[in-house]
């Protein structure tokens, strides 16, 4: 940014950024000797490796930066002072060869590692991302352009007799202290004025080449700025449609719901219900696609996110909840922790419309989003029920049905998969099938005793009705008072 300032509008003179121009100078020329001896990716039958053989290195880089590193590092500024010479400042030829060191940026645009640990160290969407790009490289355009426009005014000197650009402001400026031509922040501003309409093609006309030399410099401008702001626009443009894409591929979707229930000529209540159902159904298709997202991670890195992700409701899971209470034992926290890990990654998404009854034996159900009864209790987000779906013995399990009030999201793990899961730990850790036995037992055995004292108080006379018709009859009346709740709705 400040090298081609300095290059086309400042004098050179010994101050502040004469001090800090030698300075980068000192450090390109450091960084040019470092990369005689950095290693460089090549191709090789296996896929890329590093090279480590000196002399291919410094092959490589004699064959590729080497010149333009080296003219970047040449301190035409630092010669011209100590010779005492104004031939330095004059030589118009010299004012361009120090525009070559613009070329270094070339190599600082290629460090992708700084683009690399920002996207470490934040979050970053790649969508925006390329949006800030873009407008850095189309400010970074206008500003060289712009400098470039205010060479034309070293190249074509004014002691040449020859009219400039410039000209046109002395008449404006006769009674100005500060002339355009001699200060350099509104020489700046006048050639970034020229520069921004040249690029987006306004042209307003008030500023424009007088001599051969600026008439080629506007036509290397015309060329650029035209190619520039075509890709640029064309980008953009591309980057902006595709921003959001679940929500583009959400909008298809019902474009082609809506098509299909008009070519099919349903109801309109069903159209309603159809509609309902999407909208609500939305983020279940986006937590479908994060799963695709986990299952490429590492093992490793799995655990870590499952276990984040699904903890509290492992928490609500008698047998899950117990194993997790040995995470703190060396010997078991490995298995254990990975056992818990595979099971959150078995686990099944299941959706319901609202007034929808749903619920089977042996199947684990955590409420994720919505309203439903469940044993005459209203079950909110969060909510886990069925975690007796370890017992085989279906008389000993309670009644699962349950009934949506609104639209329901749910996680669903079956027996058959969870043992499977215990069998498949047998032989790595024994224990564990020792642990889960035990829990079945004794669950088992809690629940036939609570069994037999309602068939003792049933025979007695205190219980008229079981508890599974007294659930299904609340959860129909509760259908009825429940129809003005909006589908969808979480709590």
């Amino acid at each position: 940014i400040v090298a081609p300032i300095h290059t086309t509008m400042l004098k050179t003179e010994f101050d502040v950024l004469f001090v800090f121009s030698c300075m980068v100078d000192l450090i390109f020329f450091i960084d040019l000797c470092l990369q005689f001896f950095i290693m460089y990716h090549k191709q090789s039958d296996f896929g890329s490796a590093m090279e480590t053989r000196h002399f291919y290195i410094v092959k490589h880089y004699l064959k590729t930066w080497f010149f333009v590193d080296f003219v970047s590092v040449i301190p035409f500024d630092f010669l011209s002072f100590i010779t005492e010479s104004d031939s330095g400042k004059t030589i118009k030829a010299v004012k361009v060869i120090r525009l070559l060191r613009l070329l270094k940026l070339a190599r600082v645009m290629r460090a992708s590692r700084i683009i690399r640990r920002l996207e470490v160290r934040q979050s970053v969407s790649y969508g925006r991302l390329d949006l800030l790009k873009f407008f850095a490289i189309l400010c970074m355009i206008t500003h060289w352009l712009a400098n470039l426009w205010a060479l034309t005014l070293v190249l074509v000197d004014e002691s040449d007799g020859v009219p400039r650009w410039i000209d046109a402001f002395n008449e404006l400026e006769k009674d100005s202290v500060q002339k355009t031509a001699n200060t350099p922040w509104r020489l700046y501003i006048t050639c970034l004025y020229f520069t921004s309409y040249t690029i987006t093609s306004v042209g307003y006309g008030d500023i424009g080449p007088v001599n051969i030399v600026e008439t080629i410099v506007a036509i290397v401008m015309i060329i650029i700025s035209g190619i520039s702001w075509a890709i640029v626009l064309g980008q953009v443009c591309g980057i902006v449609a595709s921003l959001d894409s679940d929500e583009r591929d959400f909008r298809q979707t019902m474009d082609e719901l809506n098509f299909m229930m008009s070519d099919r000529v349903m109801p309109w209540e069903l159209r309603r219900r159809l509609r309902s159902f999407f909208l609500s159904n939305k983020m279940a298709q986006r937590r479908a696609r994060y799963q695709h997202i986990i299952s490429s991670m590492s093992p490793g890195l799995q655990g870590e996110v499952v276990m984040e992700i699904n903890r509290k409701w492992i928490q609500k899971v008698s047998v899950l909840n117990q194993l997790m209470a040995e995470i703190n034992n060396p010997k078991l926290s490995e298995t254990f922790s990975g056992f818990v890990v595979e099971v959150s990654l078995r686990m099944q998404s299941a959706v319901h419309a609202q007034g929808e009854y749903f619920g089977q034996p042996h199947l684990l159900y955590i409420l994720i989003r919505g309203l439903a009864t469940h044993n005459r209790r209203i079950r909110r987000s969060g909510a886990v029920w069925g975690d007796d779906f370890v017992l085989s013995d279906i008389s000993l399990v309670q009644a699962s049905q349950a009934f949506a009030l609104t639209y329901v999201e749910l996680t669903t793990l079956s027996r058959d998969c969870f043992l499977q899961l215990v069998e498949s730990y047998k032989d790595a850790c024994p224990e564990l099938a020792r642990r889960v036995r035990r829990f079945c037992g004794w669950l088992a055995f809690q629940r036939a005793l609570l069994k037999e004292a309602k068939r003792r108080r049933r025979e007695a006379g205190y219980i008229a009705d079981s508890d599974e018709a007294d659930a299904r009859g609340w959860s129909k009346g509760s259908s009825a008072s429940w129809q003005s709740v909006e589908t969808g709705g979480s709590r």
